[in-house]
C-alpha cells in the first residue's frame, strides 16, 4: 500500500523504509557515479582530503540505494555540500593557482564541518531533554569546537598519508590559510544556530538528519541508569509507564488503543514540561519488556514508532522526541524523551484533533474556553520567554 509522504509524493512502504523517493533514488544513483569519478580524480591529482572524504560520501550513498537503511539516512542536502565540496578541492589541486577556488572550498569546507559538529552535538544532547535547544550558545560552542577538531584530524590524516607516500607534505603557513576560512564557515553556522535555530539550513540538514534518525545515541549505561532512576522515583508529572507498544496483554492481539495510550502521552508531555516515557514498565515499576515479538526486528520496532509519531503527531514535532531501546535485566524497555513544545501539540485520529496536557501522572484531554486559556497562557509564556 502507497502512502503520501511530506512532499506530496506517494512512496510504498518499503521505498519510505530507505527514506528515497524515485526523484531521489535517481539523484543518489547520479551522485554516487560523481563521487566515484572524484575519488580517482583525488587519487589521480593526489588530493588525499577529497579521497578521504569521498570514501564515507560513497559508503552512505551505496547504503542509502542498496540496504533497507541499515546505517544511517543522511540529508541529501549534506552530500551535496560534501559533494560540491570535494569538486572545489579537487579543482583547487588541478588549478594550482586557483586561490579563489581555494579559499570558496575551505569555507564551504568549513559550513560542512560546522554542520557536522552540530549533527554530533544534537546526538550527543539528545539524552539531556532541553539542553541543545535551551541553551544554544553551548550547543553552538561545542559544535563549533567539534568542527575544529575534526578539521584537524582530516589534516593530520592527509599529513601522515603524504608523509608515507614520499610526497610533499604542507607548511605551517599553508595550514594557516586552509584554518582561517574554514573558521570562518563553521563559525558562520554556529552564529547562524545560535540566531535563529529554525533557519532553512539547519531544517534540510541537521533537523533532517534527527527526524530520519530519532535515537542515534548508545550510551547505554546512561540510559539504564536513567531508567533504574525512573522507576525508583515512580510514575509522575514527568514520567509515565507504559507495558507494551500495540499488543493488547490480556488477548494477546494487536490493538490500536495501545498506541493511542502512547501518542496520547507523548502530546501531553509535548503540551506540558517535557518528560520521559518507559515502554514495558508495568503500572507498579516491574520491567516486563516491550513486545518486540509483535515485530520482525528492532529496526521495524523503530520505524513503526517514528511513523506513528509522524502520522499522528506531526513531522515537525519529531526533533522534540527521542527514544532508544535499552536492554536492561534481560528485558528490552523503549525509554522515549520528549521535550517541551513551544507551539501547541495535537493528537490526530482521522478528522479528529485532541489536545492533551500532563495532570500529576495522568495525561487529559482539554478543550472549549480551557483549551484556549491553557494554549494562551503557556504558549504565550514561552515565547516571551525565548524573546
Amino acid at each position: 500500500m502507497a502512502e503520501k509522504d511530506g512532499i506530496g509524493q506517494f512512496v510504498s512502504h518499503d521505498m519510505r523504509d530507505r527514506y528515497t523517493t524515485k526523484s531521489l533514488y535517481a539523484a543518489y544513483i547520479i551522485l554516487l557515479i560523481v563521487s566515484i569519478f572524484v575519488l580517482f580524480g583525488g587519487l589521480f591529482f593526489q588530493s588525499y582530503v577529497c579521497v578521504i572524504i569521498s570514501i564515507p560520501v560513497i559508503f552512505t550513498l551505496v547504503d542509502a540505494l542498496f540496504t533497507d537503511k541499515t546505517v544511517v539516512h543522511i540529508p541529501p542536502l549534506m552530500i551535496f555540500i560534501m559533494i560540491i565540496l570535494m569538486i572545489l578541492l579537487l579543482l583547487g589541486k588541478v588549478f594550482v593557482t586557483g586561490y579563489i577556488i581555494d579559499t570558496i572550498a575551505d569555507l564551504l569546507f568549513g559550513i560542512a564541518l560546522g554542520l557536522a559538529g552540530l549533527i554530533m552535538t544534537y546526538s550527543l544532547l539528545s539524552t539531556i531533554p532541553g539542553v541543545r535547544d535551551e541553551k544554544p550558545f553551548l550547543t553552538a560552542f561545542v559544535s563549533l569546537s567539534l568542527a575544529l577538531s575534526l578539521f584537524t584530524i582530516l589534516e593530520t590524516l592527509q599529513y601522515v598519508i603524504l608523509m608515507l607516500m614520499n610526497q610533499p607534505t604542507f607548511t605551517i603557513k599553508e595550514f594557516m590559510a586552509e584554518l582561517a576560512p574554514m573558521i570562518i564557515g563553521a563559525l558562520f553556522v554556529s552564529i547562524l544556530f545560535y540566531l535563529n535555530k529554525k533557519n532553512g539550513l539547519f531544517k534540510y540538514t541537521v533537523t533532517k538528519y534527527m527526524e530520519s534518525n530519532p535515537g542515534t545515541i548508545s550510551i547505554s549505561e546512561y540510559e539504564i541508569q536513567e531508567i533504574r532512576k525512573a522507576i525508583r522515583n515512580g510514575e509522575s508529572e514527568n514520567v509515565e509507564y507504559k507495558s507494551t507498544l500495540r499488543t493488547n496483554l490480556a488477548t494477546g492481539e494487536k490493538d490500536p488503543r495501545m498506541e493511542k495510550a502512547i501518542l496520547k502521552t507523548l502530546v501531553a508531555f509535548l503540551n506540558s514540561n517535557g518528560g520521559t516515557l518507559l515502554v514495558g514498565v508495568s503500572d507498579d515499576g516491574t520491567i516486563i519488556g516491550i513486545d518486540e515479538d509483535s515485530f520482525d526486528n528492532r529496526d521495524k520496532m523503530n520505524l513503526h514508532m517514528t511513523n506513528l509519531i509522524s502520522s499522528q503527531i506531526g513531522n515537525e514535532f519529531l526533533p522534540f522526541i527521542s527514544f532508544k531501546l535499552v536492554d536492561i535485566d534481560e528485558k528490552c524497555v523503549m525509554r522515549v524523551v520528549c521535550k517541551k513544545s513551544d507551539t501547541p501539540v495535537f493528537l490526530t485520529e482521522g478528522k479528529t484533533e485532541t489536545f492533551f496536557v500532563r495532570s500529576g501522572p495522568s495525561s487529559v484531554d482539554i478543550n472549549g474556553m480551557n483549551l484556549l486559556n491553557y494554549v494562551k497562557n503557556r504558549f504565550k509564556n514561552s515565547k516571551n520567554r525565548k524573546n
